[in-house]
């Protein structure tokens, strides 16, 4: 006798599976739950991958390495003993050494290297001494230099990090190029030293494995605080004696906010900044005042020079001892008291910088100052970091002999468009080697906003009654509305090309800077110029419709990212939608530093005709930009033809709506079907004679359905240009949010759908229907041999269009000819693709899906059933589900404007047909077809047929039934 035994796992889960299936609600609860568990189990993955802040304590002991510098004591535990963390941190850092330690990073010479300290913790330890125990991290980080990268601002906290896994471990890496270490150690703050002793993990060259590296680090920290010890030095060595060793790195770095800072040069400051004959702003003008405008992001400033600069002394400020003229400045405030200021200024021949700040000893200045009340400026003196030649340790604050102002203008114009101007100057004298003459700053990166006061001032009216006629009338169009110079809508993204040629501007932007006297932005924030209040602003208006208006185009070069601003000034007809301006760019011709005679280039005239609020084309505008200067000239420019196909604010808002409405209709529509499949499931345990008279075709049809989206990412249903939809959205999780709940919902219609399949494939097998087994089956086959030929001609007819269809442009980029792209655009290749087959076959698709009821009549008519094998709420409903987005197509095309073919989300011409005609056919054929179920339903499968077929059709039925019985009675005997 057999002994029995448990059954295996294996055994478990199949029977547990089986048992499930007479109960389809249970099967697709587990189902549902299966799904929702691994969704939240995949983003409980995520959320573990990207928290790097964990600490690994130590493996060396402190007492061996740094016992003799700062003794090691017991920690005070009363709350009252933790310090302030942030009195020792440094972000803007510089180090060198450690090269064959950074060979993995591949840097360069140029690259930028900086040194991140963030204490953990800070607490005081037991004793009389001020000795205090802290946890830290140090980052040595390698970032690349780009001339082209944007620099945005921002919280220098803010990291990205690499995660990578080896041997079920996860290894957080700095995505910037350099390894952190974790430390743990003292601090005396009588002394100002610290050590401490740590690790780091580095993966090895090949990647397989991880090297770790054991450091000391000694810091020395002044214990006073003034602009003289605002560096801070150190040493990070390594104190492992095998192959896991790395040659000694000095640091060099200042104090982020050290304690009770003393500010030494304010009034010397103040004495020496000169005379202003400019009128510039107060500080109470400024919003949140000089902090809030300096304090958290780099400001970035273009130097501009004398004349005669180079002629009988030095250009640079930096001396001698830096072979390039810088072209920019970069400050970064530390430290800001109300009107005082500690910064560091750092010079570089690029404008801008990747996220670390440079903080080279070579090219950085430290510096501090304040705000002059009477001059309204702010005054400040510079110092440079000497003595750092042999070795960082050496480096001293000294030669404070630069001077530096700042003001804010009060008056702005199409020539001197900053909203933060100054100067910066030497002291000594004309005979010293490093003596410079006044170099002029302008900020290239300050929004205009923090500056409501701002005034401009129109200075080439005279060129614009010249080349654009400006200020004469034009004959009003009734019929027409066009944009109000007030509104979101004179903003627009275009695309400028060389007549006649290929050549593509892309990614320009157009924005007002001001309308009238008035800020831009401050219209659209203070919602003055949507219409609310009925009352127009005086905006400056000329004469009649005509409004003065500033604009900054803005372009990008496709091939080396590099950025550049046209300034341009005009006027704006509303009554005729015509804009007409004379711009402005910088121009460089000698080298690449600015001189006073060479700032700008005004010979550009812009014309641009704005499309009518309520067109329905694509284009919303058109216009042309050409240099007035004469072919030969160098600076000459081409004409170049401008076109946008932006949206107005009113289309955006419908979009918005409009789509909320779609994601809303899509929800309703799979829930339908879901209630459908489940008023049929129900039909049928009500109804089981009629089981095996339900076309198998149908069923796998609309499974396949619901099927293939899951398939096919579901995503693109909603975002097939996602970076067209942030035109909408400024953070659509929302929309993404919603895009899950339809997912959800799609399986829940799948799962049914299958549960329905599973039962009618059931039934087809059952004994109990042996007499009527053969005759379905055969019906089935022959609505095979209907159906296959006629969607596989629709699917090659599909096919034979696509390919006979018109090839779409696509364009390439090639190289460029000059380093200013508006001048010298880039070659464009042009190349020719045919649109996507599966496209069209997508579509195709989901016309098979309109008509999924075309086998059930076929099978019906074939079998000649007289039963109701289908629910009237299951052939009607999914018919009105499957009809109803025709009918919203038909709806929405007269209802709505301009619609981008992006924001389709339910009625999407992606997944099926949609026009007029197609709408049409489809809504006809598709109650066509609903009604001939319902016939045949009532009145027998042939009852569409003519009656004389219809009984010779039956005499050879019972002729076939008689002579299967009779076979069927020999077999017995």
């Amino acid at each position: 006798m057999a002994t029995s035994r448990p059954p295996s796992s294996s055994s478990n889960y199949t029977f547990s599976f089986l048992y499930l299936q007479p109960y389809p609600s249970l099967f697709f609860f587990f189902s549902l739950l299966l799904f929702l568990t691994s969704a939240t189990s995949s983003l409980t993955v995520v959320a573990s991958l990207v928290n790097p802040n964990t600490f690994a304590a130590p493996r060396i002991p402190y007492s061996d390495h740094c016992n003799n510098i700062v003794p090691e004591s017991p920690v005070d535990p009363s709350p009252s003993a933790v310090f302030s963390r942030a009195s020792l941190a440094f972000d803007v850092s510089f180090f060198s050494g450690g090269d064959s330690f950074f060979k993995r990073y591949q840097s360069q010479s140029g690259d930028i290297k900086s040194a991140r300290f963030r204490p953990r913790s800070i607490l005081k330890a037991l004793g009389d001494g001020r000795i205090y125990k802290v946890e830290a991290k140090l980052t040595l980080e390698i970032s690349k230099t780009s001339a082209f990268s944007s620099y945005h601002g921002g919280d220098f906290g803010q990291r990205k990090i690499q995660v990578t896994q080896i041997d079920g471990r996860r290894i957080h890496l700095s995505s910037w190029g350099g390894p952190s270490f974790d430390f743990s150690g003292f601090w005396s703050e009588s002394t100002g030293q610290v050590c401490m002793v740590g690790s780091t993990q580095v993966i090895s060259g090949e990647g397989t494995d991880l090297k770790t590296f054991d450091a000391r680090i000694m810091l020395n920290y002044s214990k006073d605080s003034n602009i003289y010890v605002s560096l801070v030095k150190g040493v990070l060595e390594s104190v492992n004696n095998s192959q896991s060793s790395f040659e000694t790195i000095s640091i060099l770095g200042a104090r982020n906010t050290p304690l009770n800072y003393e500010y030494k040069l304010l009034e010397q400051s103040k004495s020496d900044c000169g005379v202003n004959s400019e009128e510039s702003m107060s500080l109470e003008n400024v919003l949140g005042g000089m902090c809030k405008l300096f304090e958290g992001r780099v400001h970035v400033f273009g130097l501009m020079y004398r004349n005669d600069c180079g002629i009988n002394h030095s250009c640079s400020p930096l001396g001698s001892d830096v072979e390039y003229t810088p072209g920019f400045m970069s400050l970064l405030s530390f430290l800001c008291d109300g009107e005082r200021m500690r910064m560091v200024l750092s010079f570089s021949n690029i404008s801008s910088f990747t996220r670390l700040f440079p903080f080279d000893p070579n090219t950085t200045l430290v510096a501090e100052g304040t705000w002059d009340v009477e001059k309204n400026r702010f005054c400040g003196i510079a110092c440079r970091i000497l003595n750092f030649s042999g070795s960082l340790s050496n480096a001293v604050v000294d030669d404070c002999s630069l001077r530096l102002s700042l003001r804010f203008p009060a008056v702005l114009s199409i020539k001197s468009m900053a909203p933060v101007v100054g100067e910066v100057w030497s002291t000594k004298t004309e005979s010293d080697p490093s003596y410079f003459k006044r170099i002029k700053l302008s900020s290239l990166n300050d929004p205009l906003w923090r500056f409501p006061s701002l005034r401009y001032e129109y200075t080439e009216r005279e060129r614009l009654n010249t080349l654009c006629g400006a200020g004469k009338s034009h004959s009003k169009s009734k019929a027409n509305h066009y944009p109000d110079p007030q509104t979101s809508d004179m903003r627009f993204v275009m695309s400028v090309k060389i007549s006649g040629g290929g050549n593509v501007l892309r990614s320009a932007r157009a924005s007002p800077y001001f309308v009238g006297d008035r800020l831009y932005r401050d219209l659209l924030v203070r919602g003055q110029g949507a219409g609310l209040t009925g009352v127009p602003l005086n905006v400056n208006r000329v004469t009649g419709s005509f409004t003065n208006i500033t604009y900054r185009i803005r372009y990008l070069n496709p091939v080396s990212d590099s950025r550049g601003d046209i300034y341009a000034e005009g006027t704006y007809d509303r009554d005729t939608g015509e804009l007409c301006m004379v711009g402005c760019q910088s121009v460089r011709l000698k080298s690449t530093v600015e001189m006073e005679n060479e700032t700008v280039d005004c010979s550009l005239a812009i014309k641009i005709k704005f499309a009518p609020i309520d067109s329905s084309s694509d284009d919303r505008l058109k216009g042309t930009i050409e240099s007035t200067r004469e072919m030969t000239d160098p600076l000459y420019v081409g004409r170049m033809e401008v076109l946008s196909r932006s949206i107005y604010v009113h289309q955006a808002k419908e979009s918005v709506w409009r789509m909320d409405l779609e994601v809303a209709m899509v929800l309703i529509s799979n829930t339908l079907s879901c209630v459908f499949v489940g008023m049929q499931l129900y039909h049928m345990k009500k109804h089981q004679e009629a089981l095996p008279f339900i076309s198998i075709a149908m069923l796998i049809l609309l499974t396949l359905g619901h099927m293939i989206p899951l398939l096919l990412n579901f995503e693109e249903l909603f975002k097939s240009s996602q970076n067209q939809q942030r035109l909408f959205f400024e953070n659509d999780r929302w929309l993404e949010a919603k895009e899950i709940v339809v997912r959800i919902v799609t399986l829940i219609a799948f799962l049914l759908e299958c549960r329905l399949l599973q039962v009618a494939w059931t039934a087809r097998k059952t004994e109990d229907h042996h007499h009527h087994h053969e005759g379905v089956w055969n019906a089935e086959k022959k609505v095979s041999y209907v159906c296959l030929p006629l969607y596989i001609t629709g699917g090659l007819i599909a096919w034979l269009v696509n390919r006979n269809r018109a090839p779409k442009r696509i364009v390439y980029i090639g190289k460029p000819h000059a380093r200013n792209l508006l001048y010298r655009p880039v070659n464009l290749k042009r190349s020719f693709e045919r649109p996507p087959l599966w496209k069209d076959l997508k579509s195709y698709g989901g016309l098979m899906l309109d008509a999924f009821l075309l086998p059930q009549i076929l099978f019906n008519g074939f079998s000649n059933s007289e039963l109701k094998p289908l629910a009237a709420s299951f052939y009607g409903g999914n018919s009105f589900v499957r009809l109803l987005p025709h009918a919203y197509d038909l709806y929405r095309s007269r209802s709505y404007g301009k619609i981008l073919d992006w924001s389709f989300i339910y009625a999407n011409h992606k997944i099926d047909y949609y026009s007029t005609a197609w709408d049409i056919i489809i809504l006809c054929i598709g109650f066509l077809l609903a009604v001939l179920i319902f016939l045949q339903q009532r009145f027998g499968g042939r009852c569409f047929i003519p009656k004389r077929f219809r009984e010779n059709v039956g005499y050879e039925k019972v002729v076939e039934l008689q002579q299967s019985g009779e076979q069927h009675n020999t077999n017995d005997s």
